[in-house]
């Protein structure tokens, strides 16, 4: 295998990818098995996604499994991490995508179950799942964390998203950190999408809004999961062994138009 293939190949390797049930999930997911990972397909609510997810990457040759676990709760953090060291023994890849707008809401008229909702959905699911994948990463080869944060990160986000936003960037500078922490041991980075058209967006963002967001985009279109997945990859792979406390945007360009 040459150095170019190699870069990019994550045979042998296994990996967790948290809220893999459907959207940008799903699709880390299965192109971290394509290109060779067994990986966790991690869900809370969505069992039958999840079921679908392992399904299509075991009908193309791939190698998953599924697990259950509610990330805000640092105890089944902890079950799940001891589930996965007594079936694996050691981890390669973390993927922190879980995460959720939960609901759009001006800073005033946040009530504290909210705030508190949209803080552990958003930061303290990926702070959990870090400190308990730490030991087992340590065991893996060429190990890489990736955090999923969002172009809100950038902007502060939009129609009452400002805390969700807030998270995101917070979810940034943890990854810089934690690269510092780690390194050289373990390598920690971190993706940007804009708008990716999965039902996260449909269930969250005006058909208007979306139209207007495609417009102000030098691509001329909204994201795809498999774009996320494309960068997700990358960094996961030999190709990016120098590469540590980083965020990509993957935004079509979009930040350019701020």
């Amino acid at each position: 295998m040459g150095y170019f293939e190699a870069s990019w190949s994550l045979r042998g390797k296994r990996a967790v990818v948290t809220g893999a049930g459907r959207g940008i999930g799903r699709c880390i997911a299965q192109a971290l098995s394509a290109a060779g990972a067994e990986v966790l397909v991690h869900f809370y609510n969505s069992e039958d996604a999840a079921g679908e997810t392992v399904e299509a990457i075991a009908g193309s040759g791939g190698d998953a499994w599924s697990a259950r676990a509610d990330l805000t709760d640092s105890d089944q953090v902890s079950a799940l991490f001891s589930e996965i060291d007594a079936r694996w023994g050691s981890l390669d890849i973390l993927v922190n995508n879980a995460g959720s707008l939960i609901d759009r809401c001006r800073v005033e008229d946040l009530s504290d179950d909210l705030i508190e909702a949209v803080i552990r959905t958003n930061f303290h699911t990926a702070l959990y799942c870090c400190r308990a994948a730490i030991p087992l990463l340590r065991k893996g080869s060429l190990p890489s964390i990736v955090n999923i944060s969002s172009i809100a990160a950038h902007n502060g986000g939009a129609d009452g998203s400002t805390l969700y936003a807030a998270m995101k960037g917070a979810l940034v500078s943890f990854t810089r950190g934690l690269a510092k922490e780690l390194g050289p041991e373990v390598r920690v980075n971190a993706v940007a999408p804009a708008a990716v058209l999965t039902d996260f967006l449909k269930e969250n963002i005006s058909r208007q809004r979306l139209e207007r967001i495609t417009e102000a985009t030098p691509m001329s279109r909204l994201g795809r999961g498999e774009d996320t997945a494309a960068a997700v990859v990358f960094l996961c792979g030999a190709g990016s062994s120098y590469i540590t406390g980083e965020l990509i945007d993957v935004s079509g360009g979009r930040k350019l138009a701020f």
